[in-house]
């Protein structure tokens, strides 16, 4: 998922005047804005990530249970994801444990790369998966009270999910599709098991209002809340126009 924001980086990258600290880390482009006469790449999955992760996940999640963190797919999304969850600042609400997947190994190749780059103890297991049995395998090796996400277009650009219908989910663990439309047969797999395993479900609409308000602020140079009724108004107004 947003691997063309990576592309879109690795085509531009000399062309700005100005390269934001996060997008130098990512490696990609997910807004671009002018400062004057200016023209400036930013990278703002960091943050909206981290607020859609405040927005669901417990406090001190990590801290208290012990999960670890599975992301299905190598690309900007897990790569913001990873590092807000990593980072040594958080003290000890980490994972126990991440695990990156994807289909090729060009793109484990590259997550790997930037994680070398993040000051943290955390552990990191790169898992190439071109079927989706090796992301069963990973799911059912997983403690409980893990996070486990989709951050793949499985469900939103093409049909199907990263993981098959013999998957099992650990107990008490987070299912996250950051798709917020499709066929999302990621969160239909979780529900089946939702009140077996006690799973918490989220899909990517948060993540997506997060996105795209985060990159309005930055390139009309205005404030948008990030949380409160006029966040949730917000979020209510697009909701009615994806439905019309």
């Amino acid at each position: 998922m947003t691997t063309h924001k990576i592309d879109l980086y690795e085509a531009c990258r000399d062309r700005f005047d100005i390269v934001d600290p996060h997008a130098r880390l990512m490696g990609e482009t997910s807004c671009i804005s002018k400062r004057g006469t200016q023209l400036v790449c930013h990278a703002k999955d960091p943050i909206s990530s981290g607020l859609a992760l405040d927005n669901f996940l417990p406090t001190d999640f990590f801290a208290r249970t012990g999960g670890a963190l599975f992301s299905m797919g190598a690309g900007g999304s897990t790569i913001a994801i990873t590092w807000h969850l990593m980072r040594r600042v958080r003290g000890a609400d980490v994972p126990a444990r991440i695990i990156v997947s994807n289909r090729s190994q060009h793109r484990l190749d590259e997550i790997a790369r930037v994680h070398r780059q993040i000051d943290s103890a955390v552990p990191i297991d790169y898992v190439l998966a071109p079927e989706p049995e090796a992301n069963d395998a990973v799911v059912s090796s997983l403690p409980p009270a893990s996070l486990i996400i989709n951050a793949t277009g499985l469900g939103k650009d093409a049909p199907g999910s990263p993981l098959s219908d013999a998957v099992r989910f650990p107990e008490q663990s987070i299912a996250w599709d950051l798709n917020y439309r499709g066929d999302l047969l990621f969160l239909d797999q979780a529900r089946s098991q939702q009140t077996l395993r006690n799973l918490q479900i989220q899909d990517g609409w948060t993540y997506f209002i997060h996105g795209w308000t985060q990159v309005i602020a930055e390139v009309f140079h205005i404030d948008i809340p990030t949380a409160g009724a006029e966040f949730d108004r917000l979020s209510d107004i697009a909701l009615a126009a994806a439905k019309a």
